[in-house]
Parts: C-alpha cells; sequence; structure tokens
C-alpha cells in the first residue's frame, strides 16, 4: 500500500449551526411539505447549519491547522441575529435539486463572516467557491415527483430568531443519519 492510500482524511466543512427551536420549526415545516413534494433526502433535523465554506477531504493531521485558523478568524467576531424567512428551491423549477429555506436579520455579518473564513483557509490552500455566497439552510435534495409550487413552499417555515455566537468544523460521515459530527465548536471572540 502507498502513503496515499494509508493517510486518514476527514470531509470537512465549515457553518454557523442552528438552534433547536430553528431546526424544530423547519422539521415541522417539511414534515407537511413532504405531504405535497418528493425529495430523494430530506435533511435530518440535526444537520441544518448555514455552510460558510466546503473545504472537503482533508487529511486530519491537517485539522488542528483547519481549527487555529478558524480561531484567528473568529477573533474579530461579534456576535449576531439571525432568523429563518421564506424558502425557495435551486436549480430548475420543475426538477429542482435543493429546497432551502431563507435566512434574514443580520445577513452582512454573515457574510462578512464567510469572507473571513475562506481568506483563514487560504493559506491552508482552501480554495473559496466559485460561485457567490448565498446563505440558506438545505432542508432537502434531489427532487422527485409531484407539485413543485405549494402555499407551504412559498411561506417557508414559521420564524424564528436566533443569536449566531460560534461556527462549527463539521465532518461528513457519508450514509449515516444524521451525516455531519462537530469536530470542533469555535465561539465568536475566541
Amino acid at each position: 500500500m502507498n502513503a496515499a492510500a494509508e493517510r486518514s482524511v476527514l470531509r470537512l466543512f465549515v457553518a454557523v449551526p442552528l438552534p433547536q427551536e430553528a431546526a424544530e420549526a423547519i422539521f415541522r415545516w417539511t414534515e407537511e411539505l413532504s405531504q405535497h413534494m418528493s425529495f430523494r433526502k430530506w435533511v435530518h433535523p440535526q444537520d441544518y447549519h448555514i455552510t460558510l465554506q466546503f473545504l472537503g477531504d482533508t487529511d486530519t493531521e491537517n485539522t488542528a491547522a483547519v481549527v487555529s485558523h478558524l480561531r484567528q478568524a473568529a477573533e474579530g467576531q461579534k456576535s449576531f441575529t439571525l432568523s429563518l424567512r421564506g424558502a425557495g428551491v435551486f436549480g430548475q423549477p420543475t426538477s429542482p435539486r435543493v429546497l432551502w429555506t431563507g435566512i434574514d436579520g443580520e445577513v452582512q455579518e454573515l457574510y462578512s463572516l464567510q469572507q473571513r473564513v475562506t481568506d483563514a483557509m487560504a493559506p491552508l490552500g482552501f480554495k473559496p467557491e466559485e460561485r457567490p455566497y448565498r446563505p440558506h439552510i438545505t432542508t432537502a435534495r434531489k427532487f422527485i415527483d409531484g407539485r413543485i409550487s405549494s402555499p407551504l413552499l412559498e411561506q417557508g417555515p414559521d420564524s424564528v430568531s436566533w443569536t449566531a455566537g460560534s461556527m462549527v468544523l463539521f465532518r461528513t460521515v457519508m450514509h449515516a443519519s444524521p451525516m455531519y459530527e462537530i469536530q470542533e465548536q469555535v465561539p465568536f471572540g475566541s
């Protein structure tokens, strides 16, 4: 076996976690919505998050450096208020790839944080996403069948507000449910 085959990698991403109250509001909404729309995969409520940067397959030996750089990015970040607002889809309206819940509140702080994270990860070789950043919470993937327009879709989940005070380095565990594990929680101002 060669050294590359023996190395241990984790599939990582950085995100703002959701409080339980927000996750429950989204879950209640998706329970109703799933009666009218079919998606191949509905996201587990414990997996709801707002992605800041996808890192991908990362050598476990680099995890400490990732956390260190995230702590530096969090140093000057203050807590900010977010809330759930609306919903929509990415992809073709007749066959969308993703169903999402929208974000409102101090969204400019979220954009600033995302930029801080991508700037902090760049020296470690992680490239930022080429598409413009569009903060959202993925709630379902891979539309199968049904009507894509529904008053429930347009309304989105009940609005819940919270204070975002940290970001999380998550690990993806494929074929698990929930499939995201917290590797490190990084409080703002740390």
